[in-house]
């Protein structure tokens, strides 16, 4: 007997796709406060989900590149899924493997985008919408557990963050700027040397901490765009915290500036004020910064967007859409946001 009050949320995707389905799962949570809400994720959205206790009752790690990896894995989890007898089963990810997951649940309602692959085996499918925000397109698919759903109410920002989970490395002196200039894709990188520019500004025209975060892989760049002379003011925390350390560090700052990556998603989560630096993508695709105090900084050029996700290298070998974004639009950009919180 499956259990119609139970229901399983799949994201196995990017860091910054698992943030934003905390936005999904917190409107289920709202329409439906009784009901289990189980989230199957990877190991890194696991610590995301420490930070939202409230709104998830349970998480299963789906670690597909590790342990998991492979059919043997994929069969052990579609067991673990199976032994739940869950209602619905909700999938935001479009894989093959994500596929096979759902068609082999047993689940007798399957929820997932129209594009999806094997999507035939899904008993409710859905539009992947364009030229709106993916929180907007996530929303639609709750339709499929209750058409009732919908219209949805706006989604309180951070409301069930819980503070300090972890303690944090260190000691910051307050206020905190906090830069993160990595990303996955090496065409979303703004320059190192103008976010060293953009440092060297701030240090000058504020009195505030700046600290640099992103994964261990982001140690060496966040080490490059330090200023010689700092002061101490200046800490690179690169592969020093856990997602929901990072989570919560960035809800102490008065402000984050990063490219488009994970951080902006995480940023929104906590409605921190953000800069997000867009060059071969475009927030049109639906991935732009949600904190109430957000600017995307971007040129209008007529080579961009070149790619919905970034690329290893510029198609032109110009990289004008970043380099076109000087440090000094930035730094008049962060100057008006931190005399906002002065």
């Amino acid at each position: 007997m499956h259990d119609p009050n139970c229901h399983i949320i799949v994201q196995t995707g990017f860091i910054g796709d698992i943030a934003l389905t905390m936005f999904l799962i917190e409107e289920l949570r709202s329409a439906k406060p009784h009901d289990k809400i189980i989230f199957l994720t990877t190991p890194a959205g696991a610590e995301i989900a420490k930070t939202f206790p409230r709104l998830i009752n349970e998480v299963i790690i789906f670690d597909k590149r590790g342990k998991h990896s492979g059919l043997k894995g994929l069969m052990h989890i579609i067991r673990t899924i199976r032994e739940i007898h869950a209602g619905s089963i909700l999938s935001l990810h479009q894989s093959f493997r994500t596929g096979l997951m759902l068609a082999f649940s047993k689940i007798p309602i399957r929820i997932g985008y129209k594009t999806a692959s094997v999507s035939f085996t899904l008993t409710d499918r859905f539009p992947y919408q364009k030229g709106i925000h993916e929180i907007e397109r996530q929303r639609i698919l709750l339709r499929g557990i209750d058409p009732d759903l919908l219209p949805l109410k706006n989604v309180k920002r951070g409301t069930e963050l819980r503070m300090h989970f972890n303690a944090l490395p260190g000691h910051f002196k307050e206020p905190i700027i906090v830069i993160a200039p990595g990303s996955v894709w090496e065409t979303k990188k703004w320059p190192p040397l103008y976010f060293q520019e953009l440092i060297g500004t701030l240090l000058a025209k504020t009195s505030h901490t700046i600290s640099l975060i992103g994964s261990a892989s982001d140690a060496e760049l966040c080490a490059a765009i330090m200023p010689k002379e700092h002061k101490g003011r200046v800490l690179n925390l690169a592969g020093t915290m856990t997602l929901d350390q990072t989570i919560s560090h960035i809800q102490q700052s008065v402000l984050l500036i990063a490219n488009d990556s994970a951080p902006i998603h995480l940023a929104s989560l906590v409605n921190c004020p953000t800069i997000a630096i867009f060059g071969p993508t475009h927030p049109a695709f639906g991935f732009g910064p949600l904190s109430e105090q957000s600017t995307v900084m971007q040129k209008d050029l007529p080579c961009r967007p070149c790619s919905i996700h970034g690329q290893k290298s510029c198609p032109l070998g110009s990289h004008a859409c970043m380099r076109e974004i000087k440090s000094q639009e930035i730094a008049e950009q962060a100057l008006k946001y931190l005399s906002l919180h002065a």
